[in-house]
């Protein structure tokens, strides 16, 4: 499975170079894993609602060409790789009128209850498991 999130710049996401701040490519990643996991039928705040969390514990973004004020972009967001203790998505950001490439990356994930404690996300939500695995192999 493929989630495609779009939206359009902000003002507030610009720099002084009137280009997007490259911060803001790390919180679109979020709104893409967020859409990801809300189209996988796995809203994010479910998977909290349950007691599970998945904290980030890698990132990695290469940056293509500037995003700027009022360009409409696209987030592609996919899981390459889930087992019983991580996940990992990987992004491509587009400029949704030419299709040129902005940015891509990857965040890696843990599962862990409240207390950031890992643990087997298969043992303790099958359910959750099963939907993000299926996710994969479509």
């Amino acid at each position: 499975m493929t989630a495609i999130t779009s939206f359009k710049v902000r003002h507030s996401e610009i720099d002084k170079m009137l280009i997007v701040h490259h911060s803001v490519y790390l919180k679109w990643f979020e709104t893409g894993r967020r859409d990801y996991l809300r189209k996988a039928g796995i809203p994010h705040s479910g998977i909290n609602r349950q007691g599970f969390y998945l904290p980030l514990s890698e990132i990695e973004c290469k940056y293509k060409s500037p995003a700027k004020c009022g360009d409409e972009v696209v987030v592609i967001t996919r899981i390459t790789s889930i087992s019983c203790v991580k996940v990992v998505f990987e992004y491509r950001i587009l400029n949704k009128e030419n299709g040129k490439t902005l940015a891509v990356g990857k965040t890696i994930h843990a599962w862990t209850d409240k207390n950031i404690k890992p643990l087997n996300i298969e043992k303790e939500a099958p359910q959750i498991y099963a939907l993000l695995k299926a996710s994969v192999q479509q």
